[in-house]
């Protein structure tokens, strides 16, 4: 158990990072916010972010919504 608090402390010091928080998201999450984005529209993708991660800002947004065109247009 110690060794949950200590990866839970170094967890805590390192800076949100909302590709890896994606990139951890299990399949059904990750396919969940792609319709979110890519059908659904912006507004709601947004607020599944939110959803997700409440201290993810409007960057952090952004950065996830490239990133998941560049996974788009690189997949096909």
């Amino acid at each position: 158990m110690y060794a949950s608090i200590k990866e839970l402390m170094r967890s805590a010091e390192q800076p949100f990072n909302i590709i890896e928080e994606y990139v951890a998201l299990s399949p059904k999450r990750k396919v969940l916010l792609c319709d979110h984005f890519f059908v659904e529209g912006r507004e709601t993708f947004t607020n599944t972010v939110k959803l997700l991660w409440p201290e993810a800002g409007k960057q952090d947004i952004k950065k996830l919504g490239n990133f998941l065109i560049l996974l788009k247009n690189t997949a096909h």
